[in-house]
């Protein structure tokens, strides 16, 4: 008798957050965030924005405590969008944060279906 076994898929996507050197509209700083909280291998987490007027697919990025530290591409987001839609696992963490003056922060995504 034969037996079925799915294995699941895989989406790796590797990626730097965009609007890092923003201010959040609760009016706190995404840099100020980033160089206290935010550091390399962390969990991060993502939160759709469908009434952001530059972009409906826009995804917020949010590290622990649900603070916004930018947004992902606007080619990347719906991708993400669609994971998060459709209940898929989504596993992301910070690849890297660099920069002296100005930090910027990587990120590796798994979109698991």
């Amino acid at each position: 008798m034969a037996k079925i076994i799915k294995i699941p898929s895989v989406e790796v996507i590797d990626t730097k957050v965009v609007g890092v050197s923003k201010q959040n509209t609760d009016g706190s700083s995404r840099q100020v965030i980033i160089n206290s909280l935010v550091n390399e291998d962390d969990p991060v987490h993502f939160e759709l924005e469908p009434d952001n007027p530059y972009d409906p697919n826009a995804v917020k990025v949010l590290i622990t405590g649900m603070k916004q530290i930018g947004y992902l591409n606007r080619n990347i987001a719906p991708n993400v969008k669609s994971a998060i839609v459709n209940g898929a696992e989504i596993i992301a963490r910070v690849s890297w944060v660099s920069g002296k003056e100005m930090k910027g922060v990587g990120l590796r995504i798994e979109l698991v279906s």
